[in-house]
């Protein structure tokens, strides 16, 4: 099978630009925005607030706390099936967590549940604002807690 001058111009150049993009793709990775990754950690503490002067109490609902090299992330949700998180961005000082979206049966109970973000290159101290993006358009800014 022969191809026309026409033909491989259009072959060679449809090989250069996606090479091209993966270019971009790899560059992005390392030279973009940081990396960050989520573990579920058990071991932190539930996040508290003061209610009154000398007097904290356990955070009820889903907050943030900044930490010695990483941040704090605690949600409440259904302990079935738990909260999980898909991903999480950062883009000017605002750390962004999407959830999983989850259409199968819940609990009616409450878990709260501790989670570690680490940026693999870089500091955390830059971060400003949390915000969880639940899905369907529902994204909330969560409290920071100390």
């Amino acid at each position: 099978m022969s191809m026309t001058r026409r033909q491989f111009v259009a072959a060679a150049t449809g090989v250069v630009a996606a090479l091209a993009a993966a270019g971009c793709a790899g560059s992005q990775k390392t030279g973009g925005a940081p990396l960050w990754s989520a573990t579920q950690d058990d071991s932190l503490p539930v996040l508290t607030f003061e209610a009154s002067p000398e007097n904290d109490v356990a955070l009820p609902g889903d907050g943030w706390a900044m930490r010695d090299g990483f941040i704090q992330l605690q949600l409440a949700g259904a302990s079935i099936p738990g909260q999980k998180i898909e991903r999480v961005t950062e883009e000017g000082g605002t750390l962004t967590v999407a959830l999983e979206e989850t259409d199968g049966p819940t609990t009616m109970d409450l878990a709260l549940t501790e989670w570690r973000l680490e940026v693999r290159e870089g500091s955390v101290d830059a971060i400003g604002r949390v915000v969880v993006d639940h899905g369907g358009g529902d994204v909330r800014e969560l409290e920071r807690c100390e």
